[in-house]
Parts: structure tokens; sequence; C-alpha cells
């Protein structure tokens, strides 16, 4: 059985950190909430995702049915009434990878805890899914996560020749990484100047042979225009090794 306890907080902008005006019921205590605490970790965690989402969030802690090898423990948030995660109906896993990621990044002792976090969307529209993420799994988007956060920042210090060192163009995807990077650097002061880096979520694909591809989608904020950034990994290599980078405007 899982224990709920429910947070409320709606942003006044989606994807960007926000004040909340609280409602009636926010953070409202009752019998059950008394048996279940979190750590200050994990509070952050939920507190970036309602300034991250806005909306409703409600989290639990579960065990799946047993398996070979025991119970799997996991830490669900459910989100609900959020207008910035609504945008991305179509493609809910974004949203879904992005919550956990969030929850995931501000563990530590707690990591330990878990084997598993879960992501429960409840849509306006009546529809519900669940989407679950092995902690190992967040391990490695949190690693290649770094990768992403060095680009970015060399990327704002305009040393654009380092990105070449960390792109592979010639294992999946074959093009010139001289002449990518080129492009960047052209079209870097019609952009204007780099504030921030948000990460808006993740998927790996898996093929027949099984080789692993993380992709990472999010956006740059600028002084003059914003624009999506993504990142994707082989994860068989090194983990600062990138296989391509891109913009869309």
């Amino acid at each position: 059985m899982k224990l709920k306890q429910t947070i409320l907080l709606f942003g006044l902008t989606a994807f960007i950190t926000s004040c909340a005006e609280k409602r009636e019921g926010e953070q409202k205590t009752t019998l059950l909430s008394n048996f279940l605490s979190i750590t200050d970790n994990e509070d952050k965690g939920v507190k970036e995702i309602l300034d991250f989402y806005g909306g409703q969030c409600k989290y639990a802690v579960g065990a799946s049915a047993s398996t070979t090898s025991g119970k799997s423990k996991y830490f669900e948030l459910e989100m609900s009434q959020s207008e910035a995660i609504e945008r991305y109906s179509k493609i809910p896993q974004m949203p879904a990878s992005n919550v956990a990621y969030l929850f995931y990044k501000n563990l530590k002792d707690e990591k330990n805890n878990y084997d598993e976090i879960h992501t429960v969307l409840k849509l306006n529209d009546g529809d519900e899914m669940t989407f679950k993420y092995p902690i190992e799994q967040l391990d490695i988007v949190a690693c290649r996560m770094q990768t992403v956060e060095k680009v970015v920042e060399l990327i704002k210090s305009k040393q654009f020749h380092e990105i070449k060192t960390l792109l592979n163009d010639t294992s999946v995807a074959n093009y010139y990484k001289n002449e990518l990077v080129t492009n960047l650097e052209n079209i870097d002061s019609q952009l204007g100047e780099l504030q921030m880096f948000l990460p808006y979520g993740f998927r790996i694909n898996e093929t027949e042979e099984g080789k692993r591809y993380l992709h990472i989608s999010g956006a740059i904020f600028r002084d003059k225009q914003n624009h999506e950034f993504s990142a994707d990994f082989d994860l068989d290599r090194a983990k600062e090794e990138l296989l391509m980078i891109g913009y869309k405007l």
C-alpha cells in the first residue's frame, strides 16, 4: 500500500522557476501523512519539480510484487493540473523522464533506498500514464548530463574549438564536426548571450543488436532568442564523447 502526501504549487510561467499562491488545502496533513516522512533532499527534489512544472504533485513510496530478486522499492511522483506538462501531452515521455531526473539529482544517500523512480502523469483529458526509471538508468543520465553542461559552458564562454574534441562524427552519424561547430559559432551572435540551460527530458533507444543510445533534450535561454538544444550519446563509449549536438530555432 502506498502512503501519499500532497503539495500544491502553481507556476507563473512554464519551465522557469516561479512563485506561487497558496491554495486551500496546500500541504494539508492527513492521518496517512503521519506515517510517511521524506528526507530534506527528497523534499528539495519535489519542490524543484513543482518550481519547474507547477501543478500538483503527490508523492509515495511503494514496493512492487516479489520477483526472483525480491521486491523492487520505488519512489513515485504523481503529476496533475500542470499546464506545462499538458503542452507535451503528445510526447509524455519527455516531461515524465524529466520529473524523474529532477527528483533523482537532488538525492544523495537516498539513492540506495530505491530501485526505481516512477512518474505518473494524470492529464486533463483523463488519461493516466506511468513511467518507470531504474536508478541505474538515472545514474547514466546524470553522468552524461555533466557533459551536456560542459558543452553549454563552452558555448557560453565562446570556446567553440573545444567542442570539437568531444564530438565523434564517424561512428554512427557521418558528418563534419568542423562544419557543425563553425555553424554554431556563426549563429551565436544572432542568438545573443547564453544565460542558462534547462533539461526537458531524455530517452534511451536500444537497437536489435543491443546498442544503446541516449538522447537528451532541453532549451538554452539567451538574451535575444531562446532555442531547443539536444545531445546524443553512445552509451557504450566514453561518457564525454558526443555523437551529435543540435539546435532547433
